[in-house]
């Protein structure tokens, strides 16, 4: 039987794209002076996902009204080159934007490789809602903008699709090869860094033909 929350969301997918595209143009320019960001990609959450989390017996709180209060129904993503984009990034979306809330994703051991990300949860700006926004009081207020290096990505995207759902399930040869891959990508990302702090510090000298 369809979730009675699918036709409530579709009903007001032209609104959310149309945000989509605003804060996707906004996010662009505030973040264009880093010449370090691969790319920055918004999207609107799919009907049959906004359901279930709608009703996720897990929700604690439960929802009360879950078209307004789930907060990833526009979500954006920054894609940086270094670990060291990931700070100046976040300082120059929370001076474009107002946030509610910052989080860091991270495996809760040390010893734990896996999933690892930065998280804002953000105020849309009035500025940015398109036309007949205002006429509907059943639209989000928030937007989340998530900021990872290429290799975070790298991992975390596949990783989503193959496993998430069923993390708990997974037999034990999957869940060793998807902590090699988390560790391979943790480790890429920090010598990336040492290599970027070398040449910064001894940069190379032109060839002379």
């Amino acid at each position: 039987m369809a979730s009675p929350w699918i036709d409530r969301y579709e009903a007001r997918r032209r609104l959310l794209e149309g945000l989509q595209e605003n804060l996707e143009r906004e996010t662009k320019e505030a973040v264009s002076a880093n010449a370090h960001v691969d790319r920055v990609v918004f999207r609107v959450k799919g009907a049959q996902s906004f359901a279930e989390k709608a009703e996720d017996p897990e929700n604690s709180p439960p929802y009360i009204d879950p078209l307004i209060e789930i907060e990833d129904q526009i979500a954006g993503r920054i894609l940086v080159y270094f670990l060291s984009d990931l700070a100046p990034i976040e300082e120059r979306l929370r001076e474009t934007f107002t946030t509610v809330e910052r989080s860091e994703r991270r495996p809760a051991r040390d010893a734990e490789f896996g999933y690892e990300s930065n998280h804002l949860i953000c105020v849309i700006p009035p500025h940015v809602v398109p036309n007949g926004w205002t006429a509907r009081a059943d639209l989000p207020t928030t937007f989340e903008i998530q900021i990872r290096t290429l290799f975070m990505h790298a991992y975390a995207q596949p990783q989503h699709r193959l496993a998430y759902k069923a993390a708990q399930e997974l037999p034990p040869a999957v869940r060793r090869e998807l902590g090699w891959m988390a560790a391979s990508a943790w480790g890429a990302d920090r010598a990336y860094e040492r290599v970027r702090q070398m040449l910064e510090a001894d940069p190379p000298k032109l060839r002379s033909n």
